[in-house]
């Protein structure tokens, strides 16, 4: 079973339930005892799809840009 949650950065993150921690790619550990569950899933790959559904949110956007090379 997997949860998902939300880092303090915005990011959406999924982690298994009996883990403590996780770790979010901004670089702050979270203890996930004390985060506020926003879905489960039975697998990984379920997990992911929330994630993704949940950082495009209702705009479409993720708040990540595209890298320009400058060409």
């Amino acid at each position: 079973m997997f949860i998902v949650f939300r880092c303090s950065c915005g990011r959406h993150l999924y982690s298994p339930d009996d883990a403590k921690t996780r770790t979010c790619p901004c670089g702050k550990r979270t203890a996930l005892s004390r985060v506020r569950i926003l879905a489960t899933a039975p697998d990984a790959r379920a997990a992911g799809e929330i994630v993704r559904k949940l950082q495009l949110g209702e705009s479409g956007l993720t708040g990540f840009r595209k890298i320009s090379y400058g060409l």
